[in-house]
């Protein structure tokens, strides 16, 4: 068991449909892309990789390292807002329908929780390190409940950093969760 890891869930919005309309290649090319570029973020921001399932991924701060849970906080929402820019920079391949000069980049949804987790390697075949927890769940519907190109975080975490100058938040809602009730959550300001 690990206190006060935060947690960070992200997908691509509308990835169903988008990768419909998509060769395999060009998602998987996409998704290397899209990731390789995350990894990268995650060094910058000392937040550490725990997986990909998809099109969704998952990284934590404040698992493997002891240190400041204030700090942890603040390099993941600083980790999303650059997530969500280098996002912009990736291109899905061109259609016929858009010009020469056109391109679009797909959108993420990210969801971040503070909380305690439980973690382990499972399986004999491939063993995987994974976490879990209802910590865990929340932040999954946080990202789940949050809207295209924004940030939604619970209180617990909001808590953390809202005395940070840096960041401007929308006021407080309060998000239904499935299986687990009601919770007040914040959605960052738009990233620009």
């Amino acid at each position: 068991n690990v206190d006060n890891v935060v947690i960070l869930f992200t997908d691509i919005v509308g990835f169903s449909k988008m990768s419909l309309d998509m060769k395999p290649i060009e998602v998987v090319d996409m998704l290397q892309n899209l990731f390789c570029r995350f990894d990268n973020l995650c060094d910058k921001h000392g937040v550490q990789k725990l997986e990909t399932i998809g099109d969704a991924y998952i990284c934590t701060a404040g698992l493997f390292v002891d240190g400041n849970v204030n700090d942890a906080a603040r390099n993941v929402l600083n980790l999303a807002k650059d997530m969500i820019r280098e996002t912009r920079k990736v291109r899905l391949p061109r259609r016929e329908t858009l010009s020469q000069d056109s391109f679009v980049s797909p959108q993420i949804r990210v969801g971040i929780h503070v909380g305690n987790v439980t973690c382990g390697v499972l399986g004999q075949r491939l063993p995987k390190f994974t976490v879990f927890g209802s910590a865990v769940n929340l932040a999954a519907r946080m990202e789940q409940t949050s809207r295209p190109s924004r940030i939604h975080v619970t209180e617990d975490f909001h808590k953390l950093v809202s005395f940070e100058e840096d960041y401007e938040w929308d006021d407080c809602s309060e998000t239904t969760v499935k299986n687990m009730g009601k919770f007040h959550s914040y959605l960052l300001k738009e990233v620009l």
